[in-house]
């Protein structure tokens, strides 16, 4: 399902915090939004504040579409959680969508798998969870109810490394065999260098720049011009060209070793 902006406003206490704004979300990308009100985009899709302009979802107007399916997985926050344990967290959600108690039960226990968990987490109350198991609770839950678009904010918060792994992953596959569209929310900008197709760069309510996130990182002079700060492997590449070698810029950390192996390689073989 894509997502469309056309000439979206939108003020609060008389203050524009959206102006004539125009974007797109396609299906099968995962599009990442940095910097300024990050909070406004799933708001205006997710909560159906008054604004001008149109938001359409595949062409048909956002207010005219009675329950589009959404998963917004925020920050925890304690009402994040509604109930003592997990099983009592999925079974809140089934009463939300049509389902047959053994089919419920399998696909609990397959996006638990999915996420890094095991059945016996559903026993467990909520308040015994760890924030990163409870971050991959969230993962769960809204992966059960298979949304067509899913809006995540930061998504590798309080997560150790495996199941950073673990989630990139879920998302990737999402896009790819599933054709989702995912929406990242974040002011790591390592993050979104690591998972996105394309990037918004927001600054004064206004988009500063759009467009695909390899092809804005490239723009060094830009980025150094209004004060963004660089991911780490770009950082690299800066300090390479330095001492004349030029890197191709990857998002994998693994791709970028090889590459500099070979060009360690190619340098002695000159010499």
């Amino acid at each position: 399902m894509e997502i469309k902006f056309l000439d979206v406003s939108y003020k609060e206490k008389g203050k524009y915090l959206f102006k004539k704004v125009n974007l797109e979300f396609k299906e099968k990308r995962i599009t990442g939004i940095y910097q300024d009100n990050l909070k406004l985009l799933p708001r205006l899709l997710i909560e159906k504040l008054k604004y001008t302009g149109s938001i359409l979802l595949d062409n048909k107007d956002l207010n005219l579409i009675a329950k589009p399916k959404f998963s917004y997985i925020d920050k925890i926050s304690p009402k994040t959680f509604l109930t003592k344990t997990v099983s009592e967290e999925f079974y809140l959600i089934k009463k939300k969508i049509k389902n047959e108690d053994y089919t419920y039960i399998e696909k609990i226990a397959s996006v638990l798998k999915m996420v890094g968990l095991n059945r016996k987490y559903l026993t467990r109350e909520i308040t015994t969870l760890s924030k990163s198991e409870k971050r991959l609770l969230q993962f769960a839950l809204n992966l059960i109810t298979n949304p067509e678009i899913i809006i995540i904010d930061e998504p590798f918060l309080y997560l150790d490394k495996e199941s950073c792994f673990t989630i990139k992953k879920i998302l990737f596959d999402l896009k790819r065999k599933y054709k989702k569209n995912i929406i990242i929310l974040s002011d790591n900008i390592n993050t979104l260098y690591e998972l996105t197709d394309d990037l918004i760069i927001l600054k004064d309510n206004q988009i500063l720049i759009k467009d695909k996130t390899i092809s804005i990182f490239n723009n060094l002079d830009f980025l150094l011009q209004n004060k963004i700060e660089l991911p780490n492997l770009v950082l690299f590449n800066k300090i390479a060209l330095n001492y004349n070698q030029k890197l191709t810029n990857y998002k994998e950390v693994n791709d970028l070793i090889k590459e500099v192996y070979r060009c360690v390689r190619k340098t002695n073989d000159e010499t």
